[in-house]
């Protein structure tokens, strides 16, 4: 067993003076290469009137346009690449988001970036206490979105064996048997994928005290403390919370460490900021906003001052207790696509989930429902329970909506309508293909009056 703390400790233990230099080294580099190699950021820049030669400090990156969905959806199939297809020094890889409202975004990868996702990956298991010889189940999904395949790249890179056990939580009897019968040490997934199995598990009487699990990563949705806490009771295991996008090829871009007070984000290979949603300006270190990214050492693919919707805090920690240098951000709160307003306030999911969480019957997964009566939003709650008998008292029954009800009003101050539902009936998202809206969120008041049932 290797007594290392860091899997690379030159560059996680970089000082911050040296970490800005390479940042701004490798952005102008990255700024003059699209700006000669890609017909689309050409075009961009020109009509922004920035040239590469503008950028002079990390500030200047404040010169560039920002980055949509959209206008990127707009590149496709092939617009954001930089390297050819194929060949010795080409793409070799390609993913792609999940396409669920519009054309997906490719990514590609060339042998590079699929080396230095690696190294990106491996960093984070190593910082959450996996070491070589140990073995690590990969939970999330396998495919065009990037889930599984970062942490599969990371686990081998680092001489720990990967089970590609994949996202489908049906096959939880078939989860809980590996684990037990390979030594799985760590493992990942969404939370709620691991809310569900590890239900299942207290269902069947596992104790995993009597396994080798000691580690969880959990991400792909936001989760809030009280999540982490039933996770940890579950599986026996310290939870840890990691944070990838598809766009920048997943994960590999922020994690824990053992501190567990906000995400390392890797700053020798993204420049994070965080900027006021509607005015698109920088917000003080610490404060809320949503983040930026730019990826500062690809290959294959340029993104450049992306926006990612994602609510976060971003600060640099000049003491991590841990050693490690680079900056962090927050647990992600929620998205700006996601934040429901209902009846003139904000909702996220997440306050929901954590209102829910209170009660030992809520299951392992809940539904947002939001509609328009006579001109009135409408809030319905479908919220899984834990065990199907719990629905055929009606006096049990409606005393547990009447409080989940004062529970969520409590976070939210909107009182929803609750309804409780039967185990394992609502969709869920297992990774990579969606963020938290597509799976928790049904806004029916965006759908024509047609389509409404």
């Amino acid at each position: 067993m290797s007594v290392r703390s860091f899997f690379q400790e030159e560059i996680e233990t970089l000082p911050k003076k040296k970490l800005k230099a390479l940042q701004l080294q490798r952005l102008q580099a990255m700024v003059e290469r699209v700006y000669h190699q890609n017909t689309f950021y050409r075009k961009l820049y020109d009509e922004a009137g920035v040239k590469p030669a503008d950028i002079q400090s990390l500030e200047d990156i404040r010169k560039l346009p920002f980055l949509e969905k959209k206008s990127v959806r707009g590149a496709y199939p092939y617009g954001m690449a930089l390297a050819p297809i194929g060949g010795e020094n080409g793409a070799v890889e390609v993913h792609a988001t999940s396409g669920t409202t519009g054309k997906s975004v490719p990514v590609f990868a060339t042998m590079k970036d699929i080396e230095n996702w690696a190294d990106l990956n491996a960093r984070e298991l190593w910082m959450t206490g996996l070491r070589p010889g140990d073995v690590f189940m990969n939970s999330y999904g396998y495919g065009l979105p990037t889930g599984g395949f970062g942490f599969h790249y990371g686990a081998m890179r680092m001489g720990v064996m990967a089970i590609p056990m994949g996202a489908d939580a049906r096959q939880y009897e078939r989860f809980i048997d590996f684990i037990f019968d390979f030594g799985v040490a760590g493992m990942c997934m969404t939370p709620s994928v691991g809310l569900y199995v590890g239900n299942k598990a207290r269902e069947m009487g596992i104790d995993f005290k009597k396994s080798k699990l000691k580690t969880g990563l959990f991400g792909a949705e936001p989760w809030p403390w009280e999540t982490r806490l039933k996770l940890e009771e579950y599986f026996n295991i310290t939870a840890y919370d990691e944070f990838g996008m598809t766009e920048f090829l997943g994960p590999g871009m922020t994690c824990e460490c053992e501190v567990r007070d906000g995400m390392h984000a890797w700053a020798d290979a993204f420049l994070v900021e965080c900027i006021n949603p509607e005015t698109g300006e920088s917000v003080p270190d610490g404060e809320e906003g949503e983040l930026v990214w730019t990826w500062l050492n690809a290959d294959g693919t340029a993104m450049l001052r992306y926006r990612s919707r994602d609510l976060s805090r971003l600060w640099w920690d000049d003491e991590c207790a841990c050693g490690r240098t680079h900056p962090k951000i927050a647990a992600i709160k929620g998205r700006t696509d996601d934040a429901v307003p209902i009846r003139g306030l904000i909702v996220f999911p997440s306050q929901i989930e954590a209102a829910l969480l209170r009660f030992p019957e809520t299951g392992a997964n809940f539904r947002i429902i939001i509609d328009k009566r006579n001109g009135l939003d409408t809030f319905d709650l479908k919220v899984e329970v834990k065990d199907n008998a719990m629905l055929e008292s009606e006096e049990f029954v409606k005393s547990l909506q009447k409080q989940m009800a004062e529970a969520v009003k409590s976070v939210t101050g909107n009182t929803p309508h609750v309804h409780l539902v039967t185990a394992d009936s609502l969709p869920r998202a297992t990774g990579g293909e969606s963020k938290t809206a597509s799976a928790r969120v049904e806004d029916r008041r965006k759908l024509q009056p047609a389509e409404q049932k």
